[in-house]
């Protein structure tokens, strides 16, 4: 059965009107896209053995690297949890890790690490999601300071990154789950 030169039309037009959105889609687009499942078995791994929920760690890394293994914050911080060196090899001795194979940028170190490192302050700050961000953004040092006045909100933290990106990772997470459970059926 022959096409109709209408009908002929209209798919050539559809695939001319593909060619044109590919070609005008941002660089990288796919990319970023597809980039949360390249890391998804590190994350429900470590999330797990930590006792997190792994979508909480996974909005988390998405607000803090957007997933670039190699990414690095003007202060230092590297890798797909943007942890400080520090911190990474205070983290990996604890862990009984030898410094020298304590790669940051390696996406299953990275989150090895910070997945550990927010256990360790949650043993400090318990289940208090904004003071337990707080403190992995901004530092426990500061994150103590804060509740001296009682209760954290996220309005009274004086830091305006610390402030936002406890509410992207609120939105993230939110968004995740929604994804989650379309996909669930």
């Amino acid at each position: 059965m022959a096409i109709r030169p209408k009908t002929r039309a209209l798919l050539w037009g559809g695939v001319a009107a593909l060619c044109v959105a590919a070609f005008f889609t941002p660089r990288g687009f796919y990319w970023r896209m597809a980039a949360p499942l390249f890391h998804a078995d590190h994350v429900d791994h470590y999330a797990k053995e930590r006792g997190f929920d792994p979508l909480f760690i996974m909005a988390l890394v998405r607000v803090e690297s957007s997933f670039a293994r190699s990414a690095r914050s003007p202060r230092g911080a590297v890798g797909l949890m943007q942890i400080m060196p520090e911190t990474g090899y205070d983290m990996a001795r604890r862990l009984g890790l030898a410094p020298d194979k304590m790669d940051l940028e390696d996406p299953e170190t990275n989150i090895r690490l910070g997945v550990y490192y927010l256990s360790v302050l949650r043993n400090e700050f318990g289940d208090d999601r904004v003071a337990l961000l707080a403190a992995y953004n901004a530092g426990p040092k500061n994150a103590r300071e804060w509740l001296k006045s009682g209760p954290l909100t996220v309005e009274k933290i004086p830091f305006p990154e610390t402030r936002a990106l406890i509410e992207r990772v609120n939105r993230t997470e939110e968004r995740l789950r929604w994804v989650a459970g379309r996909a669930r059926g």
